[in-house]
């Protein structure tokens, strides 16, 4: 069934500034980006909210933005935004899935919903007050900020025809994703972006996914891996957030907390639109190289399903939070099933 991605409810949320307003603080917030500034969409996004924070009409909030590594490292962002060490990050919720497994919820889940979906059940079923409850004890209060197209599937150096070639396999995946490929035999480990390409070339690790082809192309794994294989199953659309130390939050008037809300809304629906539309010439570039392209087969595509529903259950059973937010994308999903079969053509 198409997809359709639905920005105009991203649009609606324009920015605004009430005239009669107060003057409030003046507020900077350092943010910690997981992803470099000048990387294809998923760097630029974090730039594009920035900038509109800094010329959508208040100059009482600024963000001031570090690549990866410049204040902690990546994997580190949210153990130092809960400890105050930094105000504020930006990555994607599946990195602290160790941390709290349900995290990986709100960022995305194999066989889940696309950027619509997930936009939908955030600001109209739940899902943010759910994010932020999870969040709340530990100090960061979270704002959904960017949204992306189905990421590819994965780069290898050898083609993958049947479940026996994932055995054995050392491969970077992230999120629920990697506990799929496990089950079915695969070294999974989890690297930050800065790390991915070197590992990959040094023969560290087989194989990786990482993201949408114009990200991944400027990570440069078409020099060492040659099969490049779709869908992304295991994350059909991904939500990133912006992570803000509670303290940092309160400092904010509600005036000031909304503008910023408003600026991540706008920003995802920029970096939704770009990733939509910057694809195919990617893709030709890789063909150039000599990429293949590939889809998982039929058969592989039922396995991937099958032992996503597996891994999705005994998470679910293992943790009351994690079943608590998956039932709530599950049953969000199913009311809308008959409306997306009605909706969309075939």
């Amino acid at each position: 069934m198409t997809r359709r991605i639905g920005i105009g409810l991203l649009c609606a949320l324009a920015l605004s500034v009430s005239a009669g307003e107060a003057a409030a603080e003046r507020v900077r917030l350092r943010v910690q980006s997981g992803f470099q500034q000048n990387m294809p969409v998923i760097g630029e996004m974090l730039s594009r909210v920035a900038e509109i924070v800094e010329t959508g009409g208040r100059d009482d909030v600024r963000l001031r933005l570090y690549d990866p590594g410049k204040l902690v490292p990546t994997l580190q962002i949210f153990d130092a935004v809960a400890s105050g060490k930094i105000e504020a990050g930006w990555a994607w919720p599946g990195y602290w899935m160790g941390k709290i497994p349900a995290m990986t919820v709100f960022g995305s889940v194999p066989f889940g919903p696309g950027a619509d979906e997930y936009l939908a059940w955030l600001y109209a079923g739940g899902g943010l007050e759910l994010w932020r409850e999870l969040y709340a004890p530990h100090g960061v209060v979270p704002i959904p900020c960017g949204l992306l197209p189905p990421e590819a599937s994965g780069w290898f150096a050898r083609p993958i025809e049947t479940a026996e070639d994932l055995r054995g396999l050392k491969i970077r995946y992230a999120g629920l994703g990697g506990k799929v490929l496990e089950r079915l035999g695969a070294s999974i480990t989890m690297l930050a972006g800065s790390d991915v390409f070197p590992s990959l070339e040094r023969g560290v690790i087989d194989a990786t996914e990482f993201s949408i082809p114009s990200v991944d192309r400027e990570m440069g794994f078409y020099k060492v891996a040659k099969h490049y294989y779709f869908p992304g199953w295991h994350q059909p659309g991904s939500v990133m957030e912006l992570i803000v130390h509670r303290d940092s939050w309160e400092r904010l008037s509600p005036a000031q907390q909304r503008y910023l809300e408003n600026a991540c809304a706008a920003g995802a629906a920029w970096g939704l639109a770009r990733g939509l539309a910057t694809q195919s010439e990617a893709l030709d570039f890789f063909r150039s190289e000599g990429v293949i392209l590939h889809r998982w087969s039929d058969e592989l595509m039922q396995l991937f399903r099958r032992v996503s529903a597996e891994v999705m259950e005994e998470a679910s059973a293992s943790d009351p939070d994690f079943r608590r937010v998956w039932q709530s994308l599950q049953d969000f999903r199913e009311r809308q099933a008959e409306w997306r079969e009605l909706a969309y053509p075939e």
